[in-house]
């Protein structure tokens, strides 16, 4: 788990991230929540709050990489209308 965010950060094709993501998941959920449980609520509350724990640090890895975009992206676009404006004015 702990080349997951080195893994991302190399590629920012969508289905790599995606796959990346789901493979990370995946292998979580068997490292420490084996399918031997009959339900969650036979799952101990110190793996539970440990799995939720590592669910919302790959959540706020994507929330992190999403605002990063989004910045790169407004900036970029913010770059090609700024020679416009200049010449409009």
């Amino acid at each position: 788990m702990a080349d997951g965010g080195a893994r991302l950060s190399n590629t920012m094709d969508g289905e790599d991230i995606r796959a990346s993501f789901w493979f990370d998941v995946g292998a979580l959920v068997r490292d420490k929540c084996v399918a031997d449980w009959e339900s969650w609520r036979a799952i101990p509350k110190k793996l539970k709050i440990h799995m939720i724990d590592e669910l919302a640090a790959i959540d706020n890895m994507f929330k992190s990489r999403f605002r990063e975009w989004k910045f790169d992206n407004q900036r970029a676009a913010k770059l090609q209308q700024e020679p416009e404006l200049l010449a409009e004015e």
